[in-house]
Formats: structure tokens, C-alpha cells, sequence
């Protein structure tokens, strides 16, 4: 756990930083940890939430290095701590360059400082849903070539938008990247989890927000265009490249997680 910095007066929770405590990181403060425990007074089960998320996260990554894939776009990336898509990419092929992208600028102050070194990694300051902004970044600009493929990561960050912002956001993505790139997604459901149901019910300020719950049926327009591959839609932590799909109704994930490729023509 990181200590306070002496020059924030009662610092808020962040976040990013709670999702830290939650994967077990070293990157947070008392009071995001103070804020975890009044979360899982209404959602007992956020910790495994968030280590189902990096587990889905880590499987796609591996997936995609192995199959070719040295280019990583995170939207909503949070703090790169506990395996990060740097770490597991480079596990699996030769020098991948990865750019994290989040709107919190406390975040990304955070996380630059802990990318600081890295080769190949750049943090920006961007809103995932200002596309051409992400785009025009930086370190997209020097890191990621848009000519090949790309994967563009969106886990755990979708439910916080509606539906058409989240459609048009995603189709943005795939108009702007090569063909043979990919998206990877996951979003909430009440299946099986009635504490997500009760977090929705709860007045929510500040950082926190009421997050939306979808199925696949709610989500399909998003990924027109795509091939989805493996078992598509499927529990989250489940998603394996040859495994049939799980219902997160009954592994009690509260995830859907889906990778697809994108294979049509741009526009």
C-alpha cells in the first residue's frame, strides 16, 4: 500500500486505486481501501469481479500475442498493476507496444509513473468515447501503426455508458483499425448476481456510478462487422479459445466477456 502523499489533504477514493485493492496490487491508499469495504457491505462479491475481469483480460491478451497480434489499445485502463496487458503480452511475443488510455488524470498520473521505463508503453490522458482524441494521442501516434492489426481492449468499462454511445464508440474502433484486429469486451449482468441488481438501486456520487446490466441480446449491434471468436458471449473468466460457452448465471461470474475479430471492409 502506498502511502499518503503528504502534499493531498484528505485524499478521495479513486477508482482505479480500488480496483487495485481489490486485485491484491500495492497501488492504493487507506482511504481506497476504507471505500472497498463499504463497497462490499452492498457487493460482496467485487474482489472476485475484478479478478474475474483481469482473468478474462490476461487470456485474450496471451491469445491474441500467440497469435500474432504486438499492438495493445486499453480504453479505461485504470493503473497497469497486477499482470497488466504489457506484462502478459511480453510473455508471449517479442516486444509489444501498449498504450493505456483513461479520462481519470489522477489515474493516469499514477500510472504513467508506474509505466515510467517501460519500452513500448505509453499512458495518455483521453476519454475512451472522443475516438479521434485517443487516436491523435501521442503515444498512439508513435506506438501504434493502425495499417495492422490491433486489439482494442473494453473490459470493465462499457456498462458506464448507454447503449448508443457504447455502439457507436466500439464501431468507431473497428472502422479505424485494420481488418484481422480485434475487440475485446466485457460488461455486467444481474444473471445470477442480485448484489449487481442491488448496486444499481443504491444512490451512487462522485467516482461511483450506477453501472448498467446487459446481456448479448442487448449488445449485438455492437459488434456488426466482427467475427466472433471461440465460444462468443460467455462467462468472462470462462473464455477459452476452444471451450463451449458458460452462462454467467451459472458459473456466478456476473461478467459476459466476448473477443471478436474484425474481418469486413472499413465503412
Amino acid at each position: 500500500m502506498r502511502e499518503e502523499p503528504p502534499e493531498l489533504a484528505g485524499p478521495t477514493p479513486n477508482g482505479a486505486r480500488i480496483f487495485d485493492h481489490f486485485l491484491g496490487g500495492t497501488d492504493h491508499l487507506v482511504v481506497d481501501c476504507e471505500f472497498a469495504d463499504e463497497i462490499d457491505r452492498v457487493v460482496s462479491g467485487m474482489g472476485r469481479l475484478c479478478h474475474d475481469l483481469r482473468r478474462f483480460s490476461r487470456t485474450v491478451v496471451r491469445h491474441l500475442a500467440e497469435s500474432g497480434v504486438d499492438q495493445f489499445l486499453e480504453l479505461g485502463s485504470g493503473l497497469p498493476t497486477v499482470d497488466p496487458v504489457h506484462a502478459v503480452a511480453a510473455r508471449h511475443v517479442t516486444a509489444p507496444r501498449v498504450v493505456y488510455v483513461d479520462r481519470d488524470a489522477e489515474a493516469v498520473a499514477l500510472a504513467s509513473r508506474i509505466a515510467a521505463g517501460v519500452p513500448g508503453v505509453a499512458v495518455e490522458h483521453a476519454d475512451l468515447t472522443d475516438v479521434d482524441a485517443v487516436l491523435a494521442t501521442p503515444g498512439v501516434r508513435e506506438l501504434v501503426d493502425l495499417r495492422r492489426p490491433v486489439a482494442v481492449l473494453a473490459v470493465g468499462v462499457l456498462s458506464a455508458l448507454d447503449d448508443e454511445t457504447a455502439r457507436a464508440t466500439l464501431r468507431r474502433y473497428r472502422d479505424a483499425v485494420a481488418p484481422g484486429s480485434a475487440l475485446a469486451v466485457t460488461h455486467p449482468t444481474g444473471r445470477g448476481r442480485p448484489e449487481l441488481v442491488a448496486w444499481r438501486a443504491i444512490p451512487h456520487t462522485g467516482w461511483s456510478y450506477a453501472p448498467a446490466l446487459r446481456d448479448p441480446e442487448d449488445m449485438a449491434a455492437w459488434l456488426e462487422g466482427t467475427e466472433l471468436v471461440g465460444p462468443g458471449w460467455t462467462s468472462a473468466p470462462e473464455w477459452a479459445l476452444d471451450d463451449p460457452a458458460a452462462d454467467p448465471e451459472v458459473t456466478g461470474s456476473g461478467l459476459w466477456g466476448v473477443l471478436a475479430r474484425v474481418r469486413r471492409v472499413r465503412g
